[in-house]
């Protein structure tokens, strides 16, 4: 109901924000994948001085003191006025919206005004960004307080709350179909008898089909045993790996510890996590059955990673798992602890500037008191609600479940580590959390640097517990279980030579084989129209005769391992289809440990190995994989890890990333080179070339043999040239995705303890262990927003082409380590620099663009301004293939209006008027023409070719000239704009053209 006008304010002033998190959130029931309740930050327009408890201020407030409803069908059209009303003084305000539905509505003209003495004002809301359903708040602040509207955006009722009589309807009609099924079925066989064929009948029909030699058409024949086709990789109950022991004492650990107690169950994916987890209960629960103590809870933190407070569906999945729901006495708890968590929240997110606490320390003391308040009362409700949940049980301790938190983003893994350390470390719970090491070290480094991770984890896991390895008879006993009935059984040897000893693995890997093998007995066994059997064979799969193809599964099962575990094997065998035959025959023994056992069973085959494999790898070629790259897992199988913390049999999904930065990469290439059809073709000069000519980007790409180094002096263009072999990479799509990195980005504290490069011994790093991989993730997570998790794995599998720009940026301390590891690295590298020449790069030296090209647009931008070419003298051909040069004669025109009428030479008209416009911009021309003239001429002397801004010589060169300290860098930056200098790298110039250059420090 509208409220009536008047000077009086509401009961008393409100003092700082406290957010009430809607209570209807517990009445709604809080369905699992709903965002709960959460504040945000409230940014008054101006400071706004927070008001003490002694002041009773009247404020601004709103005028309905009823919620609004908003339609969500009327929300992406419809708009709904809202009335602040001010009964005090004259006060600035600002409205935001606090809740789930902050992305739902937003306001239209701005959410700030200012509202007179005893007057009004109106905000309009309308649709947000993301339309949905949910409740929130509407928060008003002005300085003399804080006021609060509810709101609701409300969907359509379903079907069933406007026809409520449906399901009794629909449940009379099920009955009545249910009785008069049976009746109709019987009538409808006693009026038309069907035959039947006998067992004999059918023995008969096969018997006839085997004695024409021909097997059972795809129409007849039925597979056999197709129930259980495939293996589910869901988690099991039953004990299938040999570890009841591990499950006995960890429910023994839960059960007589003593509490707080978080355990974290480590294992990479695929090694049966989420199984021990749930044996761990079901042993929990038969020691229950005889001594009942504990209460169990399952928690998956993926599901609730979007919500903003962890603790929130924490709480609703205890209440939920003990059936505590529908309790006054936990829902009232529960309502209490909401509203301090959003209390805690919103007052977090108010910004007080220093001067406001210079004016009012009072309340500033108030505010922070009362924020310690709320964190102890926030601790007393949980500890409330968890004692009343289990002496409603009638149990002792509670044991909570965390499932799938490394599949979390870094923060939602960090927070959730945190709120168990802060808010639920008590004498009554027991945490076991089953997570994957690598993601939980990644996310705590996102979040904390290069911190300690061991001291931080330390403090939260309290017991630790690594998941056993599968010991060889365990393996082999799974396997026969898998393969048990199969008709791939008999790859069982090729299969325990070469799997990797990781469950999720074995099983992905056997099903793709099952369904690999039932694919060529089809194409074996096919026959035709005419009659005829088809063979599988070497072209296309079949061939006509009447004799059966030499198909064996363990030769299948063997190219499949090749192909997902020897990816280089393999690669030789789709060359040399007597690859496998050759292994066979051969008693070398292979140096890797996979291609060695393959080869072992492969002896023992004998004459069954083909001579000529194509046919297996025909097949093979177009199958799934079991993952996008299955190579070394975690367990120890022989061979080492491709990186400490990611497991290659299961990494992380990256396809959808990859995308991602793709088109991010697109984006910034296109900006920094524009179109590239306006840009003139590179000339240059490979290594061992006499003499430099233009070359087309295709033309370089294709000639190169490795690693690319684009040398050259500045100027030259190497950037771009850099810049659009890279764009001209990410068209491919190949699946490796080009980025564009300056050198600058890697930072030197990514790269802390890297040892200096040994002559003649290089440092050898496991994968995923260089310092510089580090910092390339760094700086790729910084460049293009990546999470390090993402950006670590991307470079694990090699999925960059790596093109960094500006070598002499790099610090010198690691430059040579990083040329070192960049030169023996599986990264396909270009790189641009001044080095003429680096170990394990071929060199391409950059000289210009094609002259002819650039002048024909010199004259172009002449004529159309008419003035006549011939009045430039000594526009030489050196200078027009000069990139940078020419893009400042092609970007800023304006220089042509500044020619006088009769010829003249170029290089002296240009520098001289680049002089006058440096000082143009507010300079001492004198000291401008001295001072630069002199630095000129230091570079000639040294034959250097850029100039460090901030360097000490510089500085004092043009305070000699009578440039102030404070005015080098504008100065620098005035000659930028003018065209005399350009910018390389950060600090780092270089005269426009060297016979600019030289010119100037002739003149001095």
């Amino acid at each position: 109901m509208p409220r009536r006008l008047g000077p009086l304010p509401r009961s008393s002033a409100r003092v700082g924000l406290t957010a009430v998190i809607a209570a209807g959130l517990i009445a709604a029931g809080y369905p699992a994948r709903a965002a709960p309740p959460m504040a945000v930050s409230v940014a008054p327009a101006g400071p706004l001085r927070v008001a003490s408890v002694r002041e009773a201020v009247a404020s601004p407030e709103f005028l309905d003191e009823d919620r609004l409803s908003i339609a969500l069908e009327r929300l992406p059209t419809g708009t709904w006025p809202v009335v602040v009303v001010n009964p005090g003084p004259a006060a600035d305000v600002e409205v935001r919206v606090a809740g789930p539905i902050a992305d739902a509505i937003a306001f239209k003209g701005g959410n700030r005004a200012r509202v007179p003495a005893g007057g009004a004002v109106t905000f309009t809301v309308m649709r947000g960004t993301r339309p949905h359903a949910g409740a929130g708040q509407l928060v008003l602040v002005s300085a003399a307080g804080v006021d609060r509207l509810r709101v609701a955006v409300t969907a359509q009722p379903s079907l069933l709350e406007r026809y409520p009589f449906l399901p009794y309807a629909g449940g009379f009609l099920l009955l009545v179909i249910i009785v008069a099924a049976p009746l109709s079925w019987r009538r409808r066989r006693h009026a038309q008898p069907q035959p039947q064929e006998t067992e004999e009948q059918v023995e008969t029909t096969e018997a006839e089909v085997a004695e024409e030699g021909m097997s059972p058409s795809p129409s007849t024949r039925v597979p056999a045993a197709s129930e259980g086709f495939t293996h589910s990789d869901e988690p099991v109950r039953e004990d299938e790996l040999n570890r009841a022991a591990y499950v006995r004492q960890l429910a023994a650990l839960a059960r007589e510890a003593t509490p707080p107690m978080v355990v974290g169950v480590f294992g990479e994916w695929g090694t049966g996590k989420t199984s021990m987890l749930l044996q761990l209960r079901g042993q929990l629960e038969q020691l229950d059955e005889q001594d009942p103590k504990c209460a169990y809870v399952w928690f998956d933190p993926w599901r609730h990673q979007h919500e903003g407070n962890p603790v929130l569906p924490l709480l609703y999945a205890i209440v939920n798992d003990l059936g505590l729901r529908n309790r006054e006495n936990v829902r009232r708890t529960l309502r209490t602890i909401f509203d301090v968590l959003g209390s805690l929240a919103l007052s977090g997110t108010l910004r007080v500037s220093l001067s406001d606490v210079r004016k009012s320390i009072e309340d500033y003391d108030d505010q922070h008191f009362r924020i310690r308040s709320e964190r102890t009362r926030l601790d007393e409700y949980l500890g409330s609600l968890i004692d009343a949940a289990l002496a409603a049980k009638g149990r002792e301790r509670l044991v909570v479940f965390v499932d799938d938190l490394d599949r979390c983003d870094a923060d939602r893994i960090t927070g959730l580590l945190e709120s168990l350390k802060l808010h639920f470390n008590r004498h009554n719970c027991v945490f076991v959390l089953g997570v994957a090491k690598g993601p939980l070290i990644a996310a705590v480094r996102e979040k904390y640097g290069e911190e300690p991770v061991g001291d931080y984890l330390d403090k939260i896991i309290q017991f630790p517990f690594e998941m056993p390895r599968m010991a060889e008879a365990d393996f082999e006993l799974y396997l026969d279980r898998l393969l048990a009935g199969k008709e791939i059984a008999p790859a069982s040897g090729m299969l325990k030579r070469a799997l990797p000893r990781n469950p999720r693995s074995i099983k992905r890997f056997v099903n793709v084989l099952i369904l690999q093998d039932r694919v060529a007995r089809e194409v074996r066994d096919r026959v035709g129209d005419d009659g005829q059997r088809h063979v599988w064979d070497r072209h296309g799969g079949v061939t006509t005769g009447t004799s059966r193809g030499r198909y064996d599964v363990s030769i299948l099962a063997a190219v499949l391992l090749l192909r997902d575990r020897a990816p280089e094997t393999y690669a030789r065998l789709t060359e040399e289809p007597s690859l496998l035959r050759r292994l066979a025959e051969s008693a070398e023994e292979p140096a890797d440990v996979t291609v060695a056992g393959i080869a072992g069973e492969l002896r023992g085959l004998g004459e069954q190995v083909p001579h000529d494999a194509g046919s297996y790898i025909d097949l093979v070629r177009d199958s799934p994989q079991p993952s996008d790259v299955l190579v070394a897992d975690s367990q120890d199988d022989g061979r080492p890890a491709v990186a400490p913390w990611i497991s290659r049999q299961e990494e992380l999904p990256l396809r959808g990333p990859l995308d991602d930065l793709a088109g991010l990469v697109r984006e910034q290439l296109d900006r920094r080179v524009g179109d590239d059809g306006a840009l003139i073709d590179p000339v240059v000069r490979f290594g061992g070339e006499d003499a430099p000519r233009a070359r087309g980007l295709d033309e370089i790409l294709s000639a190169r043999t490795g690693k690319l180094l684009l040398t050259g002096a500045a100027g030259t263009g190497k950037s771009v040239l850099a810049a659009r072999l890279a764009r001209r990479l990410s068209e491919s799509r190949d699946g490796h995705v080009p980025v564009f990195l300056p050198f600058a980005q890697l930072k030197p504290e990514h790269m802390a303890h890297v040892p200096p490069p040994r002559a003649g011994q290089p440092t050898a790093y496991p994968a995923g262990h260089s310092p510089y991989e580090r910092a390339l993730a760094h700086a790729l997570a910084a460049e293009y927003g990546l999470s390090l998790v993402n950006a670590n794995a991307m470079l694990v599998r090699r999925r960059f082409v790596l093109v960094l720009d500006g070598l002499e940026t790099l610090v010198p301390e690691i430059r040579d380590g990083f040329l070192e590891w960049a030169g023996r690295t599986e990264h396909d590298v270009i790189m641009t620099g001044r080095a003429a020449s680096m170990p394990g790069f071929e060199a391409v030296e950059v000289i210009g663009v094609v002259a002819s090209e650039a002048r024909g647009r010199v004259e172009t931008l002449l004529s159309g301004r008419q003035v006549e070419p011939d009045r430039l003298l000594g526009l030489t051909s050196e200078l027009l293939g000069s990139p940078a040069l020419l893009a400042v004669l092609t970007g800023a025109p304006e220089w042509i209006d500044d020619l006088p009428r009769e010829p003249v030479r170029f290089v002296p008209w240009y520098a001289e008027r680049t002089l006058a416009a440096t000082a143009a911009a507010g300079f001492d021309a004198g000291a401008v023409a001295e001072g630069l003239r002199e630095i000129a001429a230091e570079m000639t002397r040294r034959r250097t070719e850029t100039f460090p801004g901030d360097d000490p010589d510089v500085r004092a060169t043009l305070r000699r000239a009578g440039v102030r300290p404070m005015d080098v860098s504008p100065l620098l930056q005035a000659a930028v704009g003018a065209g005399l200098l350009r910018q390389c790298e950060p600090h780092v110039f270089h005269f426009v053209h060297r016979q600019v250059r030289e010119h100037l420090a002739g003149r001095r």
